[in-house]
């Protein structure tokens, strides 16, 4: 018995001195881009859009092919707005980031699955790596880029070409279930 509670003990100490070693920029960068998998799936885009720069590049050539896309970050969350409401559920889990600051400048990796649900059958699931570039903007730190890597997928995508149909009407009925505390 003595010897368990001097490893609990042991393994409470080195706990503890792992949480501590994370900075307040680095606690601001993971809170940002663990919190762009969840905003995205609640359909928050007024909130997701501080996340990212004014002007930033987006590039899921890897997946759909074409460039990367120079875009402002009101245009990318009105795209985001126009199609992810329109499944029924989408679930994108973040992995564990992989991070490096430098100056006033980061880069981050995270591993990701998406998934997207619309009618009874309708499925499709993409996973593989985010990376992203992040600048620090006063006391925020901002994505400047994201690109997808190494996409597999499950599924159909012929669900991509419903879910706009649907989109603006759910996410009225999304915006209908906010709660107001004001």
């Amino acid at each position: 018995m003595k010897r368990f509670l001097i490893i609990c003990f042991l393994g409470v100490i080195s706990m503890a001195g792992q949480a501590s070693t994370i900075t307040k920029d680095e606690a601001i960068i993971r809170s940002n881009l663990y919190s762009f998998s969840a905003l995205a799936d609640q359909g928050a885009f007024e909130y997701l859009g501080r996340l990212f720069a004014p002007k930033l590049t987006v590039d899921y050539s890897a997946l759909f092919g074409g460039a990367p896309e120079s875009v402002a970050r009101e245009t990318l969350m009105k795209n985001w707005a126009n199609f992810l409401p329109g499944f029924d559920t989408t679930f994108h889990e973040a992995g564990q980031i992989r991070l490096s600051i430098n100056g006033d400048q980061a880069d981050a990796a995270m591993d990701f699955t998406a998934s997207h649900w619309l009618g009874e059958q309708g499925f499709w699931q993409v996973a593989g790596t985010y990376q992203f570039t992040l600048e620090k903007a006063a006391d925020n730190w901002e994505i400047t880029s994201v690109k997808l890597t190494n996409p597999t997928e499950m599924g159909s995508r012929e669900i991509l070409g419903q879910a706009p149909l649907k989109a603006a009407e759910n996410l009225k009925q999304r915006h209908h279930n906010k709660v107001n505390f004001e």
